[in-house]
């Protein structure tokens, strides 16, 4: 199923994100979240076009969301990329990423996955602020 990859891409950031070494994310794992964060947003939009074909409109309006958050959070992780800056993970931020990866986990045995991409894709933005 194509949301069981997306969220693998997600545990797969915030896991790269949550091991930055002293704390700096730098150009590289910016250049990396964004290539993820590519495919994640080709994957949504591949899903919303067959809820679309299916007439599934309640999963369309979510989808619609998740591609939306997506747009978003990427298009903020290509600011950053422009402005080279580093930006700093603090432990509050750490914890949460700890939290997102058990709540993938569960979000993979229940199948809660597109409400969930758009939590994750909230987080991911706000941390990028």
């Amino acid at each position: 199923m194509a949301t069981d990859k997306i969220l693998d891409a997600f545990a797969e950031i915030i896991s790269q994100l949550k091991e930055v070494p002293g704390n700096q994310i730098d150009l590289e794992q910016l250049n990396n979240t964004e290539e993820k964060l590519r495919d994640i947003l080709f994957q949504l939009q591949f899903e919303l076009l067959n809820a679309q074909h299916q007439k599934d409109w309640e999963k369309v309006n979510k989808l619609e969301l998740a591609v939306s958050e997506c747009q978003l959070t990427l298009n903020k992780v290509r600011a950053l990329i422009i402005n080279v800056s580093i930006i700093g993970i603090n432990p509050e931020n750490r914890a949460q990423m700890q939290k997102i990866l058990e709540e993938i986990d569960t979000a993979r045995k229940t199948q809660v996955n597109i409400d969930f991409a758009i939590r994750l894709l909230g987080f991911l933005r706000r941390l990028f602020l």
